[in-house]
């Protein structure tokens, strides 16, 4: 993610300290939500909080793999999986920041979808509404890791239906 900043127009080289410390704050930020108890464990693959900002999980199959080396089917039964789930975080004010299904989702060893990345969390109503207006889940950094162009236009459909926001 931080390429595709770097390649973008909101980010400039000179910008690069104050990126980078708004990212340790937020990374911050999550780890006290880590900690809040509002999730069970499993729910962000049972971590085991080393410090400030490191931790370990369990062993976790990122998204990624689950949907971009299956057939389609398999493929859509992930994506549901991953939208069920993210209704179970919304319910509890808790959102991955851009719902990126590839990088920051997993499975765990019970088949479930699970939290992978969990430095980037939000939990304000606000913010939570402002991901869900913005679209996140179709930036391309999220979207163009999803190979295949039939499944993108499922994960995209199945985002839009479930959590976006009318303006």
């Amino acid at each position: 993610m931080f390429f595709a900043y770097l390649n973008s127009d909101r980010l400039s080289f000179f910008k690069l300290p104050e990126y980078y410390k708004g990212c340790k704050e937020t990374a911050r930020d999550s780890m006290k939500k880590v900690k809040s108890g509002v999730l069970e464990s499993w729910m962000m693959g049972n971590p085991k909080v080393l410090n400030e900002l490191d931790y370990e999980q369990d062993v976790l199959i990122p998204l990624h793999d689950c949907i971009n080396n299956v057939t389609l089917e398999e493929a859509k039964k992930w994506v549901d999986k991953f939208v069920s789930f993210n209704k179970l975080l919304v319910e509890r004010s808790l959102i991955d920041k851009s719902f990126n299904i590839t990088k920051n989702f997993a499975i765990d060893s019970s088949e479930r979808v699970v939290l992978m990345d969990l430095g980037e969390l939000y939990s304000s109503k606000a913010a939570i509404d402002e991901q869900r207006r913005k679209r996140m889940w179709a930036y391309p950094y999220v979207v163009d890791c999803i190979l295949q162009e039939e499944m993108r236009i499922y994960y995209l459909k199945q985002m839009d239906e479930n959590f976006g926001l009318v303006t």
